[in-house]
């Protein structure tokens, strides 16, 4: 049985979309996240583990990070940058300013 998100999407500064293709974006981008992160139970803890990760090495001197805040911000960084990716390739070009929020419900 298929874990159920819990949490949203939402496509933001994205105005000269039509509803159905940010619904479509939105989609697609929480397709390719909850894949490359392995589930949608996964998504918010490892958006929570990335932030958290973040603000420890934000305290901390460049050498003070551990390899596994490494590898759960580049996790992060990976899934996110290819979710954008895939949400955004058939919209074309001039979405500059488009950004996706993870809402958790």
């Amino acid at each position: 049985m298929a874990a159920v998100p819990t949490y949203t999407v939402n496509m933001v500064d994205a105005n000269s979309l039509s509803s159905d293709q940010r619904a479509a974006a939105e989609l697609r981008f929480r397709m390719a996240l909850e894949f490359a992160l392995g589930g949608p139970e996964y998504v918010l803890p490892s958006l929570q583990a990335y932030m958290l990760a973040q603000t420890l090495q934000e305290d901390l001197p460049l050498e003070g990070a551990s390899e596994a805040e490494e590898q759960v911000i580049a996790l992060w960084q990976h899934a996110e940058t290819d979710a954008i990716l895939a949400a955004m390739r058939p919209l074309g070009d001039n979405l500059d300013n488009a950004r996706f929020e993870i809402v958790p419900l």
